[in-house]
């Protein structure tokens, strides 16, 4: 499925359980105000991981919704969402939900037989998609915020550390060639050195910026959760330099 089909299906489905959660009385407000904060971040993690797990985009949709109504009746009030807890509370609930949506599926009739021990363990395949999915997330979320900022101050980050991800033998004459057809006119034309330095800054802001996201998802961690969480989630190789710095400081 297609970025803006995820993000069309998201938003129908964000819409309903929204209002959901408006006409459910007795909800404080401070209840609904910490489930708009968790969708606002997570809800697209969470919805790529049903869809990735269950491979049919009508019963992704069915199990986002279960999740949010099971968040909108507090399941998860008492999650401790310190020091990286909060991801293996996350990755147990949703691999529990799965799990009940293949047995679900498996008494059908009609069903393709699996055997008991299939149902019984399916963590293995299913925290490795978790964890996928989750790394995607933070890396697709270290991009937007790249070119962001990018927009604001006017550099070329974004595009620069973009094409030579996706075009890693070009040489440094032929990017700038390149990529001085896409940027804006009034910006200065690159030159193969001033691209190798930009390119340089640019590493050293994605892996500043890819920080700040992993530590936003672990609630102000402390630095070796910090440490673990990029080793983890095989992160560390993008921002050692970052890392060693911070550490430093």
């Amino acid at each position: 499925m297609r970025s803006d089909e995820i993000d069309a299906r998201l938003s129908q489905i964000e819409t309903d359980w929204k209002m959901i959660l408006d006409a459910s009385r007795g909800t404080e407000i401070a209840h609904k105000r910490a489930i708009q904060t968790f969708f606002d971040q997570y809800s697209r993690a969470v919805y790529r991981y049903l869809l990735g797990s269950v491979r049919d985009a009508d019963a992704a949709d069915e199990l986002f919704q279960e999740f949010a109504l099971r968040i909108s009746k507090g399941s998860f009030r008492n999650a401790d969402q310190s020091r990286g807890r909060f991801r293996a509370y996350l990755k147990s609930a949703l691999i529990n939900l799965v799990i009940e949506h293949r047995r679900k599926m498996s008494k059908k009739p009609g069903s393709i037989h699996v055997e008991p021990g299939e149902l019984k363990n399916p963590e293995a395949a299913l925290e490795a998609e978790f964890t996928k999915t989750w790394r995607n997330e933070l890396l697709s979320r270290t991009w937007k915020q790249l070119e962001a900022e990018d927009r604001q101050k006017g550099r070329s980050y974004y595009i620069v550390l973009k094409y030579q991800t996706e075009h890693p033998q070009v040489t440094s004459a032929d990017a700038a060639e390149q990529l001085n057809a896409q940027l804006p006119a009034e910006r200065a034309p690159l030159t193969a050195a001033g691209l190798r330095k930009t390119l340089q800054r640019a590493r050293e802001k994605f892996a500043e910026l890819l920080l700040d996201e992993v530590s936003r998802s672990l609630h102000d961690p402390r630095f070796e959760e910090l440490e673990n969480e990029l080793v983890e989630l095989e992160l560390d190789p993008y921002c050692r330099s970052a890392l060693r710095r911070r550490r430093e400081t």
